[in-house]
């Protein structure tokens, strides 16, 4: 399957955790299906977390994808 068309962007973004944690991030790209988001620290995510990215468009449960150091892809769930 191709990988979808990333738009790139540098906007303001935000995690949340079941247990009401918030973390700020940056969204460095993102399509209709998910985003990369850089966070200031490198905590560990859950595997699920809400995804609150109204900037461009994206808002909803999201799968942790892939974590490498400030840096994660994170897949819009359904």
């Amino acid at each position: 399957m191709a990988r979808q068309e990333r738009a790139k962007v540098y906007r303001e973004a935000a995690v949340s955790y079941d247990s009401g944690y918030r973390r700020k991030g940056i969204v460095l790209d993102y399509s209709s299906k998910g985003a990369r988001v850089r966070f200031p620290t490198n905590e560990s995510l859950p595997p699920i977390v809400f995804l609150h990215a109204r900037a461009v468009g994206l808002e909803g449960p999201a799968r942790v994808v892939w974590q490498h150091g400030l840096e994660a892809g994170l897949a819009l769930e359904g």
